[in-house]
C-alpha cells in the first residue's frame, strides 16, 4: 500500500473517531440541560405568581431532544511525476539581432492539503401550554405554592382546608368532550365562588378519570365506582410551601431564584418554618420535586383518542 492510501486511511478514521466522541459529549450535554431548563421556567412563574395577581403562565414541556454532529476529512496530496523543465527566448534588435536562450531547470516538491469541518447541532422540541384550561391549571397551581390564591380578605391567611376547597373550585380538570357517551366521571363541587361578592354556588365538574388516578393526580378520586364521588387534592401537593426572602426564618433553605426574587422551602419535616393554620409538618425539599411532577400533570391533556395523556402541538428550539 502506497504512503498515500495509508494517509487517507488515517484520516478517514480519525475523522470518523472524533464524530463519535462529539456526538456522545453533545448528547450527554443535550440531556443535563433539560432539569435546570425546566427549573428556570418554574421559578420564573413562581417569582411571577408572588408579584403579580394578574399573571398568566409561561410554560413548556420538552418533549423530544436531538443532537447531531458531523465531522469531515478532506485531504489533498500532489506528488510530481518528474522535475520541470522551463525554457526562455529573448531576442534584441539591432543592426545585429542578437539571440538569447535560458533553460531553468527546477526540482519539483510534493504538497499535502487538509480541510477539517466540524459541525453540531443541538435541539429541544418545546410543547407549550396554549389553551385556557391548560394555564388556567398551572395559574391555580403557582398561586396554590406561593399561597396567592384569590381571596376576599387578602390580609387574613387561608387555613389548609379554605385552600383546598378553593383549588378543587378552580383547579379545570382534564375533560374529553362532554357528550352523554364520553368517558368522564362527574361529581359535584359545593360552596365554589365566582369572582363577585354574590352567594356561593355548586359546580358540576366532569373530569376524564385517567388524570384523577396514580400518585401523581392532582384532584384525585380514590374509588371511581362510588355512588357519591369524593375528589380531594393530592395530599404530596403542598400549600405555600414556598417562601420568599422576607419570610425566611428558621429552617427555611434555599432552592433556586429568578432575578431578585430567592425561594426557600422548609429543609426539616418538624423543623422552625413558617406554616398555614391546619398544616400537618412536611419536608419541603420532597414537596418541591414532587411539585414539579405536578407541573408537567398539569401540562398534560386528553389524547385525541380518547384515552391516555397527550402534550398537544410543538415547536423546536435549536443551537447550532
Amino acid at each position: 500500500m502506497s504512503i498515500r492510501h495509508i494517509v487517507c486511511v488515517g484520516m478517514c478514521l480519525l475523522a470518523s473517531a472524533c464524530a463519535s466522541t462529539q456526538l456522545n459529549y453533545n448528547t450527554a450535554d443535550l440531556a443535563s440541560s433539560l432539569n435546570s431548563l425546566q427549573k428556570r421556567q418554574i421559578f420564573f412563574n413562581l417569582s411571577q405568581a408572588i408579584a403579580d395577581p394578574e399573571f398568566v403562565p409561561s410554560q413548556v414541556t420538552i418533549s423530544i431532544g436531538v443532537a447531531q454532529t458531523a465531522n469531515s476529512v478532506s485531504p489533498t496530496i500532489s506528488v510530481p511525476l518528474g522535475p520541470s523543465l522551463a525554457t526562455a527566448t529573448r531576442v534584441t534588435s539591432g543592426t545585429r539581432p542578437n539571440v538569447q536562450s535560458t533553460s531553468t531547470l527546477g526540482a519539483a516538491s510534493p504538497s499535502l492539503g487538509l480541510q477539517v469541518t466540524d459541525a453540531w447541532n443541538q435541539s429541544w422540541t418545546m410543547v407549550p401550554a396554549n389553551s385556557s384550561n391548560q394555564l388556567g391549571r398551572l395559574r391555580t397551581l403557582y398561586q396554590y405554592a406561593t399561597g396567592t390564591l384569590p381571596h376576599s380578605d387578602p390580609n387574613t391567611a387561608l387555613s389548609q382546608e379554605e385552600a383546598e376547597k378553593q383549588f378543587l373550585c378552580e383547579y379545570p380538570l382534564q375533560a374529553q368532550a362532554v357528550s352523554p357517551q364520553s368517558g368522564n366521571v362527574i361529581f359535584k363541587l359545593y360552596g365554589c365562588r365566582d369572582n363577585h361578592a354574590g352567594p356561593s354556588r355548586t359546580r358540576v365538574i366532569h373530569a376524564d378519570p385517567t388524570f384523577t388516578q396514580g400518585p401523581n393526580c392532582i384532584v384525585c378520586i380514590d374509588d371511581l365506582n362510588a355512588s357519591n364521588l369524593r375528589p380531594y387534592v393530592n395530599p404530596n401537593l403542598k400549600y405555600h410551601f414556598i417562601r420568599s426572602a422576607d419570610e425566611k426564618t428558621g429552617d427555611l433553605v434555599k432552592v433556586g431564584s429568578y432575578e431578585t426574587t430567592t425561594f426557600y422551602v422548609c429543609g426539616v419535616a418538624g423543623g422552625r418554618c413558617p406554616a398555614v393554620p391546619g398544616q400537618a409538618p412536611f419536608d419541603g425539599r420532597k414537596a418541591f420535586s414532587d411539585f414539579i411532577l405536578f407541573v408537567y400533570e398539569a401540562m398534560s391533556i386528553p389524547s385525541a383518542t380518547g384515552s391516555g395523556r397527550s402534550t398537544g402541538g410543538s415547536f423546536v428550539y435549536s443551537v447550532r
